[in-house]
């Protein structure tokens, strides 16, 4: 049984997870994402000169799922909205880094509300995505 964190745990500046989160863009990820998207995928086919394949910004957003899993926040909680930026292109076969911190909690109409900030980080560290989720936390239970 997963252990899931009460909203009266959470506080602005939690880091989630503690170590952040890898994985590998690979090309069975690219063509699901393209086919999931309805995408041909044409720019993504043909690989550079020197070999690199690109993958589509938006991959990124994949990975966020296991992201807020790491958040333990209980079920029948609600992804009310999120923003994504992109600031690169991401390659087949890069390992990213994922993680986040909660940014902010509030409680409007008697819902506890939990605002995140992530960043994913591919190579050396330089920044490949950025953005805010902000999620209407699951009753404590």
């Amino acid at each position: 049984m997963t252990a899931y964190r009460r909203y009266s745990e959470i506080e602005v500046g939690d880091r989630f997870p503690r170590e952040p989160l890898s994985f590998t863009v690979t090309g069975e990820t690219v063509e699901a994402f393209l086919e999931a998207t309805g995408n041909p995928g044409d720019r993504y086919a043909v690989t550079s000169e020197d070999g690199t394949q690109r993958a589509p910004s938006m991959i990124a957003s994949v990975y966020l799922i296991d992201l807020l899993k790491a958040r333990a926040s209980p079920p029948g909680g609600i992804h009310a909205k999120q923003s994504i930026r992109f600031h690169r292109a991401v390659n087949v076969g890069e390992a990213l880094q994922l993680q986040a911190s909660i940014v902010e909690k509030y409680v409007r109409k008697e819902r506890n509300y939990a605002v995140s900030e992530f960043e994913a980080r591919g190579r050396d560290g330089d920044l490949v995505a950025s953005g805010v989720i902000t999620s209407i936390w699951g009753q404590d239970l």
